[in-house]
């Protein structure tokens, strides 16, 4: 459960990325930067929600899904950045683009751009532990030969 939870949490993340156009890469903008890099996290979903069968591989999974999304909001982007973002503008220079795509500053989608990346990280933490505790109860659908 909490897995789905952060996978819907992830894409509407992904989606203030998009609309913070600044903060957004390859395929939205030209440019390859860490925004599209963090696309590979959606094929570790996957392995995390198919692999209930080997429990290792699901803790594995979104262990690293939690540290990467965890590890980028706290030393490169925080919420409070992204809070700023949508409350007073960009301060990274934006081409001639608009800071965000909607064109506006929103101290209440700033507000909902940092609540999501924090609800994220707690549910991809949620996930991980309901995932190692299954595990250690030997939960885990056992292969039958």
């Amino acid at each position: 459960m909490y897995l789905a939870i952060s996978f819907f949490i992830g894409v509407c993340h992904h989606i203030d990325h998009v609309l913070r156009y600044d903060h957004s890469g390859w395929p939205f903008r030209p440019e390859v930067t860490p925004f599209t890099y963090s696309f590979l996290v959606y094929p570790l979903f996957l392995v995390a929600a198919l692999s209930r069968r080997y429990p290792l591989f699901r803790i594995t999974a979104t262990a690293l899904v939690f540290g990467f999304t965890t590890f980028s909001h706290i030393y490169f982007e925080t919420p409070f950045d992204q809070y700023r973002t949508w409350a007073e503008g960009s301060p990274v220079p934006s081409h001639g683009i608009q800071h965000t795509l909607l064109n506006t500053e929103s101290q209440t989608a700033g507000i909902m751009a940092a609540t999501i990346t924090v609800l994220l990280s707690l549910f991809l933490g949620l996930a991980l532990w309901q995932f190692i505790l299954e595990w250690r109860r030997g939960e885990a659908v056992q292969v039958t030969a």
